[in-house]
């Protein structure tokens, strides 16, 4: 099909209900054969790709005219039907419900399919009336209408009726001898019942065989570590690289064998599905369905929602991979894993992470490619394994300096008292009519850079402070002898990594992710807050808790939103305010030095800001039209 179509153009052809085409797939760029169901619009179609079962639409471009060769070779997809059962409800139609409970459990699954065809019968039903059969996740065999029957989702029907009532839509089915042997699924052609039975024994018995082989029961488990060769030099083939920079390699020694088990795998592994909902775990072993739609041995590396991120344990690779790809069963648990996760010896790359360039020219290099392995260190890898997958280590947890002390909260600072006009900074803007400010002084030092974000440039603490910025100072260059926080409870104190990559004083908010944990913190000198994970988190010393917090949160007078505001964009956390009136401010207050009169300090400070001493800041808002003034 790609070789016929690949380079095709589009042509205009007038096509018509079950005509038969070449259709292209946009999503995945592939070609596959069609029939024409129904013009939806004169550039929509609806068609049926029959090799494979499925209906779509797709615009008229995507269309091009089958070639009589094309046309000559029988479908690779059998419509087939569950016999023996029909809808609940009275009625002749499957419900929804049902519909998406086949869809569920039988999609992309392996499964055993029975035709219940009668003896000397040449024409049979269409659909084709069968019996499917498939493995739970306890390996045990299921009958698929059963299974809906105890749902409720079907009633049992008696086969005489459906019988003698099916000849009247009865079709010629022909299946080319080539299809038969390349179809996914097991069709087996018997009589009702005592050849029934006895092509259910023979099933029965290769499924029992196959199952002493490779499955284990549904108990936590692990694949073995690789086998190490026992010699100093061997040879191996590069299967992967990790991000991390490790190499992953085959040895040649081994290669015959992993083909033996691949093909084992594939060609037994046909008594999968009707999977109920799981839960994996991060470290589970598994069975993995890959995207090439081979089954490997795998283990789950991250749960991350509807995807489950694996690694194919054989040949290295990770891959997130829908979770109806994967099942919980060891294959060949006896069998060591084949590929050998190795490091360059005596060399760290640059910063010591891996960076993407790094990798990109690694798998350059070495991908597929056959290379001697010299051992130079050998790790003690069965312990590691082990450890990480066994043993529970809490010897850490009872450390002393893994400890969290508990502290009291900052020091607040006050407002000079009402009426008194005192130099202000304004750190942090949360909205036009709330703000966190600082005190400051007539003169001003340039002793430690701040992230206030209304002066770009960088505004300099007050001298009244200066011992805060110089502990600071001495701290940030000691910072990773600090032991890292352990305790998140809300306002715990603690150092925080801020982006310009100097640690400052701030408290915990809030926990805001838990895989990977992530905090909400707040900036106690300043009023801003930002989610961090825990590494960009330190125990605060106690010598930097003798400082009262230097952001004070103040509510604005004088101004309030307007009646009618011409700002569509509101501000998403405070939508009384439009994102107009909040620039607006933000460039009234930027990198200047204003001054504060305090109206009131209880229940909340609230304060006048003024630009020079008479002109408060708000009435350039008012003046706009982004604030109506507030008596």
């Amino acid at each position: 099909m790609v070789a016929a179509y690949e380079d095709s153009k589009w042509e205009p052809i007038k096509w018509e209900n079950d005509m038969h085409c070449a259709v292209r797939i946009p999503d995945k760029n592939q070609w596959q054969r069609g029939q024409i169901i129904t013009m939806v619009t004169d550039t929509l179609v609806e068609v049926l790709l029959y090799d494979v079962g499925v209906e779509l639409v797709v615009n008229v471009t995507c269309l091009r005219e089958l070639q009589e060769n094309l046309r000559m070779m029988g479908r690779l997809s059998l419509e087939c039907s569950l016999a023996d059962i029909r809808p609940t409800g009275g009625s002749d139609k499957w419900t929804a419900t049902a519909c998406d409970c086949l869809s569920l459990y039988l999609t992309g699954a392996v499964a055993t399919i029975v035709l219940q065809v009668g003896r000397g019968e040449n024409n049979t039903t269409w659909p084709l009336p069968v019996k499917i059969f498939c493995r739970d996740e306890k390996g045990e065999r299921v009958d698929v209408s059963k299974y809906l029957i105890k749902k409720g989702l079907a009633l049992r029907e008696r086969r005489i009726k459906k019988l003698n009532n099916s000849h009247s839509s009865e079709k010629s089915l022909e299946i080319p001898p080539e299809q038969e042997d390349s179809m996914v699924t097991k069709c087996i052609k018997t009589d009702f019942d005592p050849d029934k039975k006895a092509a259910d024994v023979i099933n029965e018995h290769k499924v029992s065989e196959f199952k002493q082989k490779i499955l284990e029961p549904r108990t936590t488990g692990c694949y073995k570590p690789p086998t190490i060769p026992n010699m100093k030099v061997f040879e191996a083939t590069v299967s992967c690289i990790g991000d991390d920079g490790t190499i992953f390699v085959v040895p040649k020694l081994s290669e015959f064998e992993l083909i033996k088990m691949m093909n084992a795998i594939q060609s037994n592994l046909k008594c999968l599905g009707l999977l109920e909902p799981y839960f994996w775990k991060k470290g589970e072993a598994c069975a993995v369905r890959g995207s090439d739609t081979m089954w490997y041995r795998g283990k789950v590396m991250e749960v991350v929602g509807g995807t489950i991120k694996v690694q194919y344990l054989d040949h290295g690779f990770t891959e997130k991979i829908p979770q109806c790809h994967l099942y919980p069963i060891l294959l060949y648990p006896d069998t060591p894993q084949f590929c050998i996760p190795c490091q360059l010896y005596n060399t760290k790359p640059v910063g010591n992470v891996w960076q993407p360039d790094a990798i990109e020219l690694l798998q350059e290099l070495l991908s597929k490619r056959e290379v001697e392995i010299h051992i130079m260190k050998l790790t003690d890898y069965d312990k590691k394994y082990e450890d990480e997958r066994w043993e529970i280590r809490f010897e850490e947890l009872l450390l002393s300096e893994t400890e969290t002390p508990i502290l009291p909260s900052y020091l607040p600072s006050s407002l000079p008292p009402a009426g008194e006009l005192y130099a202000v900074q304004v750190k942090h803007i949360v909205s036009p009519d709330e703000v966190y400010i600082c005190l400051d002084s007539i003169e001003s030092c340039n002793l430690f850079n701040q992230h206030s974000d209304t002066d770009d440039s960088g505004v300099s603490w007050e001298s009244e402070s200066e011992s805060l910025n110089e502990a600071l100072r001495r701290f940030n260059k000691n910072v990773e002898t600090f032991p890292p926080l352990t305790d998140f409870r809300t306002e715990m104190p603690c150092l925080a990594e801020y982006d310009d990559g100097l640690w400052y004083r701030a408290k915990i908010v809030s926990v805001k992710d838990f895989n990977p944990l992530a905090v909400l913190v707040q900036f106690v000198d300043y009023g801003s807050t930002e989610k961090l994970t825990v590494n960009r988190l330190r125990q605060i010393p106690l010598h930097l808790m003798q400082y009262a917090a230097r952001a004070i949160k103040v509510r604005l007078a004088g101004f309030k939103p307007p009646l009618q505001d011409p700002g569509k964009t509101r501000i998403p956390y405070c939508p009384r305010w439009s994102m107009d009136a909040l620039w607006a401010m933000m460039d009234c207050l930027q990198g200047k030095r204003l001054y504060a009169s305090s109206v009131a300090q209880a229940p909340e400070q609230i304060v006048t800001l003024y630009e020079d001493e008479q002109y408060p800041v708000h009435m350039s808002l008012v003046e706009m039209g982004l604030a109506d003034r507030d008596e």
